[in-house]
């Protein structure tokens, strides 16, 4: 924890230190010249890590405020850390989850689209939400307006699992309108966050979220686009180096062909197409 939220170390940095140190508690004991030979890191990456293991002691009083609250502390380290989620090439050092952690043993869909939806695609991401929660699956997605809070909300209503990755801390929901929406989901299912729980959002935060999205998934539906096609595509460029399947629903019809061959994606036809986006998924 203080190494992540003081030392400026993400999952590429972490997993640098792992290799080259071993386990964080190694550190306590290192000098400025064992961290040399890391790349990107140098003289002022290191003593920043060195100065923010100073902080340690005052985390044993934030995890009691993290317990009391029902927030859940996992580290890579750890064998309860999500299997789905070390096989990607940035895990998160850290993850804060709330929740019924029972449901990571599930199978997930990933379902995510624009902020900007229609009644179309709203209602689509509600129906597709709930053929996939009939079927066994749950679904993942962002907690995001539109698309990804009516995803959540169909498998809510099927009493389906849902997770909901955070792209800030689990005591500042964002955006503060889904408030609700995240405490149902914490008794029904998920919250899951790299980041320590007061932390704000960051537009950064966002976009890293959308790796642990396609992580968490068997596969990953586009519902809906934007017109600037921003996020959406970002889960599925992840997607794509994760070797995870990619479709796109497209209630309005706006795709073009460069864009559906760029991220190796497929055209389905609404919840029509539910039992062949599962028949191909890793």
């Amino acid at each position: 924890m203080a190494l992540t939220d003081f030392g400026g170390v993400g999952p590429r940095m972490f997993q640098q230190l792992l290799m080259r140190l071993g386990p964080p508690e190694n550190l306590l004991q290192a000098t400025p010249h064992e961290f040399e030979d890391i790349p990107r890191l140098g003289e002022i990456g290191s003593r920043r890590i060195l100065r923010s293991l100073d902080r340690v002691g005052q985390y044993r009083s934030r995890l009691d405020e993290y317990t009391d609250e029902g927030i859940q502390v996992t580290t890579f380290l750890d064998e309860d850390y999500p299997e789905l989620l070390r096989q990607i090439d940035d895990p998160p050092p850290i993850l804060y989850t709330k929740g019924n952690r029972d449901v990571l043993r599930l199978e997930y869909v990933a379902m995510v689209g624009t902020t900007q939806a229609t009644q179309r695609g709203l209602r689509l991401a509600v129906d597709l939400a709930r053929e996939f929660a009939r079927r066994g699956y749950g679904i993942v997605s962002g907690l995001a307006k539109g698309i990804d809070s009516a995803s959540h909300l169909g498998a809510l209503k099927e009493n389906g699992s849902t997770i909901a990755v955070l792209g800030c801390g689990i005591q500042n929901i964002y955006p503060a309108d889904n408030l609700g929406l995240s405490e149902r989901i914490a008794r029904n299912g998920l919250l899951v966050s790299e980041y320590q729980p007061s932390r704000r959002v960051k537009a950064a935060g966002l976009i890293l979220r959308n790796r642990l999205i396609s992580a968490f998934s068997r596969a990953v539906v586009v519902v809906q686009v934007g017109l600037q096609r921003r996020g959406e595509l970002r889960t599925a460029q992840y997607a794509i180096k994760q070797a995870r399947p990619v479709f796109y629903a497209d209630p309005e019809g706006i795709l073009d062909h460069e864009t559906i061959r760029s991220t190796g994606g497929v055209i389905i036809d609404g919840v029509d197409s539910v039992d062949e986006v599962i028949k191909y998924m890793v």
